[in-house]
């Protein structure tokens, strides 16, 4: 027996997060530079200008979803331990789920999930996080080896991010209840300075178990369990988190100014991408960022491991000293730096029936010369507090509607493994009310040059 000391991070969300099992494996990981990096990408983007604050990065929302994936696994053990085939599981795969949890967020680039709104290839943040654990030139793959990880075991890990032949492992990653989302909802509350996020976390990790998915397509088949909560004891708290991810997406993720940030950003790169396709960014920027943005972000392993907040935030002072490059290049630089507000905004209809009009305002700026992603953007969010399925889905296309529950519900259970589990709408009107329709934001963002014809466009 290992005599060794857990490695205990402070952590302000969590008090103290102990790594003891597996130790010398998920410390290894965590000293690799594709970890490391996440200490230079911060968790909320360009949220700090709105929030002081919110200077939280990847690096710790990742060991934080490792401590939470940890402690369901504990609860799991202490709940259904005594059954062989849930034990078996868990003994054999709890390393795995482990490695996802920790390194799920790898791929993310700089200013997180702003950077997936400036390239299709920022879009791909997860297939870069799986591509992690396997390109040849990666030092995750080389710890793995090192701790006789196998290759198939390697893959096993990466696809926990989409899926597992034993769903509540997966579930564990990337669910309606995963660790993730109860991680991101307490620290971005916390360092937001907001209440919001709340939620009793500790109820939650004490209520899990595991029940059968209820898809009748998948009727007798017993590897099929889920993570649910108690059904007697679990309901009020996941009501609680869903309503904390609604207050936070209006309130925090979708604040008019971090999104007007985002949207200043989004044309400063764009500039900044036109400029690199022609070899014309100002000299001193680094040849790696200029790759980066003429690649539009699809950049090797070793490239990408160079891209993180401070080079950008470098070549962003740069930029605001040139002038020798762009004019637009030098304003919105030096305007980011200064957090001098340039942009305005105009909140525009966000319903799928008014999709037509915003086609009529993007072709009509465009018809005066005013191009997208120059001198304006329209930024459009829409989003559902709790993906549930329509009701009448069930009987026009029954497969549809239980893939549906499948894959975006929380699920309640009795606890008894071969019992069926059921979606939380079953039981709670509150959840089944946030389930209906979809809570859109819509603004368009432009500079005070254009002012005359967004005038125009929007009468």
């Amino acid at each position: 027996m290992s005599n060794k000391r857990s490695k205990v991070f402070r952590d302000a969300v969590h008090g103290l997060i102990s790594i003891d099992k597996d130790r010398d494996l998920l410390l290894a990981l965590i000293d690799t530079r594709e970890f490391q990096r996440l200490r230079r990408v911060r968790q909320l983007g360009v949220s700090n200008l709105t929030y002081p604050n919110a200077e939280h990065t990847r690096f710790a929302h990742s060991l934080g979803v490792l401590h939470i994936a940890i402690r369901i696994i504990e609860t799991l053990r202490r709940r259904h331990g005594e059954n062989d085939s849930v034990k078996s599981w868990l003994d054999g795969k709890e390393r795995l789920v482990k490695i996802a949890a920790l390194l799920h967020d790898l791929g993310h680039g700089p200013f997180s999930h702003m950077m997936e709104r400036a390239f299709d290839a920022g879009k791909e943040h997860e297939k870069r996080s799986k591509s992690m654990f396997t390109a040849p030139d990666s030092g995750i793959r080389k710890v793995l080896q090192d701790h006789s990880i196998t290759e198939s075991q390697i893959l096993e890990a990466r696809n926990l991010l989409d899926f597992h032949e034993i769903p509540f492992l997966h579930d564990i990653i990337s669910s309606s209840l995963d660790a993730d989302r109860m991680d991101y909802l307490l620290r971005d509350s916390h360092f937001t300075g907001v209440a919001y996020g709340n939620y009793d976390l500790e109820w939650i990790l004490n209520s899990f178990c595991l029940g059968l998915d209820p898809s009748p397509a998948l009727e007798g088949d017993r590897t099929r369990l889920r993570l649910c909560l108690d059904e007697k004891r679990g309901q009020f708290a996941a009501e609680q988190l869903i309503i904390a991810r609604v207050h936070m997406t209006m309130q925090v993720y979708t604040h008019r100014t971090t999104r007007m940030w985002e949207a200043h950003l989004l044309l400063l790169f764009a500039e900044a991408t036109r400029l690199a396709s022609s070899d014309e960014l100002p000299p001193e920027t680094p040849a790696y960022v200029s790759d980066y943005f003429k690649k539009k972000g699809a950049v090797s392993h070793e490239e990408f491991l160079k891209i993180d907040e401070p080079a950008l935030l470098t070549c962003i002072t740069i930029w605001s000293a040139s002038t020798g490059a762009s004019e637009r290049l030098r304003l919105l630089a030096a305007a980011f730096l200064e957090r001098k507000r340039i942009l305005r905004h105009i909140d525009l209809p966000g319903e799928t029936r008014m999709n037509w009009r915003l086609t009529q305002i993007e072709e009509r700026l465009e018809s005066r010369g005013c191009e997208q992603r120059v001198s304006w953007l329209i930024d459009r969010y829409n989003f559902t507090p709790y993906e549930m399925p329509p009701p009448k889905l069930l009987t026009l296309d029954p497969g549809a509607y239980w893939d549906a529950v499948s894959e975006n519900a929380i699920f309640l259970a009795s606890g008894e493994l071969d019992e069926k589990a059921f979606p939380i709408h079953r039981n709670s009107k509150l959840i089944k009310s946030l389930g209906i329709g979809k809570m859109p934001v819509c603004r368009l963002f432009y500079l005070p040059e254009i002012e005359e014809s967004v005038k125009f466009s929007t009468q």
